[in-house]
This record gives structure tokens, sequence and C-alpha cells, in this order.
């Protein structure tokens, strides 16, 4: 009769170390690649009249789940998607009186409930200093500056190469 031994326990040992390992390679690769792809938002090729667009650029430090881990890059400017697919030709006006009740016309939006006591009736701007009024604008539309679909394709660059380092590592275990 043949009898047979098998010690797993070195083998169990290499399932937990690379278990391990696979767990903190893709929560730092995750952190990698979103802070990648955040600061590629942060150099787009947009206008930052104000500074406002940049500044609320983020990325969420990765968190980690039972079947990997997950990030996000964010854009929390209230018109970050009109800068990233641009506007069709529209009409602007100027808000709607406080109290208004009634249709709007199209381009136009109405006050807050705290915005009282003026009546404002048209829209101003300034080129080069002076003021310049108009009940109505047409506005010809703006042409999109992509930006966050780059950091999108720059954080998956990253993401792939962290990648390759971690199962490197992972690698090593077996071997």
């Amino acid at each position: 009769m043949l009898r047979a031994s098998v010690d797993l326990s070195e083998f169990h040992r290499s399932v937990n170390q690379t278990k391990r390992e696979l767990g903190v390679t893709l929560v730092h690769a995750v952190n990698r690649a979103a802070r990648a792809g955040r600061d590629e938002a942060k150099r787009g090729g947009f206008r930052n009249r104000s500074g406002k667009l940049r500044a609320q650029i983020s990325a969420a430090p990765a968190v980690s789940m039972a079947r990997g881990a997950f990030s996000y890059i964010l854009s929390a400017a209230p018109y970050s998607r009109f800068v990233e697919y641009g506007t069709r030709a529209h009409i602007i006006r100027p808000k709607e009186g406080h109290g208004f009740i009634g249709p709007l016309k199209a381009g136009q939006s109405r006050r807050k409930s705290t915005d009282i006591g003026t009546s404002r009736v048209a829209l101003r701007w300034y080129v080069g200093g002076k003021a310049v009024f108009a009940r109505v604008v047409h506005h010809p539309g703006s042409a999109p500056y992509p930006f966050m679909a780059h950091a999108a394709a720059r954080a998956e660059v990253v993401l792939r190469e962290e990648l390759r380092r971690g199962f490197v590592n992972i690698e090593a275990i077996w071997s």
C-alpha cells in the first residue's frame, strides 16, 4: 500500500501573501491613477477665467472593496459639463423678477427668493472696462474643451503601468 502526504502550508502561505499584495497593489494603483487623472484634468486646455474650475477638480482616495478598489475624478463646478462638451447656439435673457408667476421665455430663469427689490431688465457685461447692456443675447455657442476625457485616458495609462509593476511583485511570490 502506498501512502503519500502533501504539505500545503507553503501553498496557503503564498495564496494569502498574494491576496495581501494584490489588495495593496490595487489600492496603490487606483490612487496613483486618480491623482494622475486629476492633474491631467487641471492642465486642461480650457480658459480658466475665475480659477474656480481648476480649483474644483479633485480625486477621491481609493476605497478598497471585496473585489477590487475604486476612486473617481470629480469636477464639481456646475458649468463643467458645458466646458467639457461645449454648448449649442442659444438665447440668454435676464432673470425674471421675484414673484413673477407664469411661463418663462426661452433662455430665461427665475431669481432666487432672496433676490428682492431689484428691477433689472437687462443683461450687463464689460468689454474693455466699459459696461454693455442688452435685453437679449444670441449666444453663438462654445467649443468643447474635453478636459475630463483626457483625465480618464491618462488615469487608464497610469493604472495599467502601476498594475504591471504590482504583478511583478506577485510573480516573485510564486517563483
